[in-house]
């Protein structure tokens, strides 16, 4: 054992249980019962589907034109997940980016490896959210993944206008709300090429989020934009 893991002992990111010299990131307990996704999923989004009938959730049905390429998430969105997702944006645990970034390359491997990235872009957060949180949460797990498979990270979107929280709002309030708070950034994309990049993001909902920044990143010149996330909702 090392000395750091006395002094600052490592805990289950679900429960909160300190963990085993043979555990990471999870206890065996949490990690028996995490909701990892599964197929059928959305082809664009990547959100669990009821049956291998559909090919699109109700989100996605209901555009006639995506920005985005293509999404996958690695858990789905429930009572089990919602507190690791908190403590991870809220709670100041932005250590636990390692923990997910190992699942996010190991669960989503095939899919990282036929979008082969040049670059990655996190989701960006206001600065006024910025200065509580101390950190962007997706920019933290962008860099933990971009490490693992080789791709840089550029912060080549901003948002430039503050939105209050949008968990009640339907997704075509949401994206109304969004369309302006999201922008190139013209310093961090000078002189900038790619040809694919990747979104990250802690949690996808309605899409809104994703979808206008992925427009932002084709309106640069970025040909393909695809997504992943920690978490997302069922379909059902």
């Amino acid at each position: 054992m090392k000395i750091t893991d006395i002094i600052y002992p490592t805990k289950c990111v679900f429960c909160g249980k300190l963990l085993k010299s043979s555990e990471y990131g999870y206890c065996e307990k949490c990690r028996d019962s995490i909701p990892y996704v599964t197929e059928p999923v959305c082809f664009r989004c990547g959100k669990p589907l009821a049956d291998y009938e559909k090919e699109y959730c109700l989100n996605c049905e209901g555009l006639q034109h995506s920005m985005l390429d293509g999404g996958r998430a690695v858990w789905v969105y429930d009572d089990m997940t919602r507190p690791a997702m908190v403590d991870f944006k809220y709670g100041g645990n932005s250590e636990d980016a390692s923990v997910f970034a190992d699942e996010v390359v190991s669960i989503c491997y095939d899919y990282l490896q036929k979008c082969s990235p040049n670059v990655i872009v996190p989701v960006p957060v206001h600065r006024k959210r910025f200065r509580y949180r101390g950190y962007n949460q997706a920019e933290r797990l962008s860099l933990e993944i971009g490490a693992r498979i080789g791709v840089q990270t550029r912060n080549l979107i901003k948002r430039t206008y503050y939105t209050p929280p949008m968990k009640s709002l339907s997704a075509e309030e949401r994206k109304k709300n969004l369309l302006k708070a999201f922008e190139a950034d013209e310093e961090k994309c000078a002189g900038f090429t790619a040809d694919t990049a990747l979104l990250v993001d802690d949690i996808y909902t309605t899409g809104s989020t994703v979808e206008i920044c992925a427009g932002v990143l084709k309106s640069i010149g970025i040909k393909k934009v695809y997504a992943v996330y920690m978490c997302i909702g069922k379909d059902y």
